[in-house]
């Protein structure tokens, strides 16, 4: 289990490694390679249920075609033949900052960095168990080389969400670099949906939303933003304990999902709705903000430290039921006004998974819950380890309670000993 652990605190960075694309266009403070891992999950579940593509595969190759950045701190393929250090120089030379390389450099440009992501993806995945190390890097693979008709569409929907990223920075990038992002789509699909989409998302940010004429895409726009804002919400539960530069909910979103998926591999259950549940379990938080089990203790005591030390529910098993019953409440009418803008039938499911994940009354529910739980322990656990003063208690004591699955069991016991105890 320890190679599992290391996987999963390695694919941790990426919570903080944020995109270098937007670091050279001198966007402040900009999504991290997981925030968009996340929503590029979100786009291949919805267009790939369009399409009636094999979604699972499409679900996991959104969740691997980024673990490289693991390992490199660059994603443009263009960043080191650049190699100039003043931004005023680089946007002197490249004034649309187009970054691209001369024909007879490119070739070897995108090979290079091929063999460098390669290598990143062995180094992340060296120990894991065999049947998932070979299913990661076969998807990884495929997402390079596009060899599958999933892998060139998410190729596709991986661009189409940097050019709706692009479209949000829109005051911090210069109007003649935001066109590169919406041609790039059509360097890389020919499909009509996704091209006509992607000129409704451009018009839609830049003209405004009557500027859309078809109905169904501009509801969809809409969820698409309300998804995005969950990049840029920090969880709670790390800034009430002080944590400096939490992660996003999107980024733990993104990470619960891989978590989910990983374990899912050695038991009988549906990948497909275990991925979404995890992906989209917070997505309340983009209507009411995101909230703890500690805020209504929090309100009542003074003593915050005390309190986020030790478990949440404090008193009586009526309360708890009441805080919970409320809680769900306000969550579901807040995912509610969320799903609103999809079509009905991608609305029904995604508020049934939502349900399901959040009541635990199916197999997939339960499971995807202990798995968001036992990623959370992993992440305050390194937290821990880099801030003594934040404390993991809480969230261990939640943790026993809620986990039964016997392989999450079994990964919780060599967390334990993994953090707590002398390693030779």
């Amino acid at each position: 289990m320890e190679p599992l652990i290391r996987f999963f605190v390695n694919v941790g960075r990426l919570k903080t490694i944020q995109r270098p694309g937007w670091l050279l266009r001198g966007v402040k403070n900009p999504e991290t390679v997981a925030d968009h891992a996340f929503r590029v999950v979100v786009l291949a579940w919805i267009f790939g249920k369009e399409k009636k593509l094999n979604v699972k595969r499409l679900l996991k190759l959104a969740l691997v075609h980024s673990l490289s950045a693991a390992y490199i701190n660059y994603i443009s393929p263009y960043a080191q033949l650049l190699n100039i250090k003043n931004k005023k120089e680089l946007l002197k030379k490249y004034p649309a900052f187009v970054l691209q390389a001369p024909v007879r450099e490119k070739g070897k440009i995108v090979s290079k960095r091929f063999v460098e992501e390669k290598r990143a993806v062995e180094k992340l995945i060296k120990d894991l168990p065999e049947a998932i190390r070979q299913e990661i890097f076969s998807l990884w693979l495929d997402f390079q080389q596009k060899t599958s008709k999933e892998a060139k569409f998410l190729k596709a929907l991986d661009r189409l969400e940097n050019l709706i990223q692009a479209l949000e920075y829109r005051d911090q990038i210069p109007k003649e670099c935001l066109a590169l992002f919406l041609s790039q789509i059509g360097l890389v699909t020919d499909d009509k949906r996704i091209l006509n989409f992607a000129k409704s998302v451009e018009q839609f940010l830049n003209k405004g939303e009557k500027s859309v004429n078809n109905r169904q895409d501009r509801n969809l726009i809409k969820f698409i933003l309300e998804v995005g804002k969950l990049k840029s919400i920090p969880r709670k539960g790390w800034v009430i304990r002080g944590v400096k530069n939490p992660e996003s909910v999107a980024s733990h979103s993104f990470s619960a999902a891989l978590t989910a998926w990983v374990f899912a591999v050695r038991r009988r259950l549906d990948q497909e709705v275990v991925i979404m549940m995890a992906i989209i379990h917070n997505l309340f938080v983009a209507e009411i903000g995101d909230h703890t089990p500690h805020d209504v203790f929090l309100e009542k005591l003074k003593d915050v430290d005390r309190v986020i030390e030790t478990f949440p529910w404090i008193g009586l098993k009526q309360e708890k039921e009441v805080i919970m019953k409320a809680a769900l409440e306000k969550e579901s009418n807040a995912v509610d006004k969320i799903f609103k803008c999809l079509p009905s039938q991608q609305r029904r499911e995604l508020k049934y998974l939502w349900l399901e994940f959040r009541t635990g009354t199916s197999k997939e529910g339960r499971f995807a819950r202990q798995a968001d739980r036992v990623e959370t322990v992993l992440q305050a656990m390194e937290y821990h380890k880099q801030d003594k003063s934040v404390s993991p208690t809480s969230f261990w004591l939640g943790l026993k309670e809620l986990v039964d699955d016997p392989i999450l069991l079994e990964f919780i016991e060599n967390l334990d000993r993994y953090y707590y105890k002398p390693r030779s």
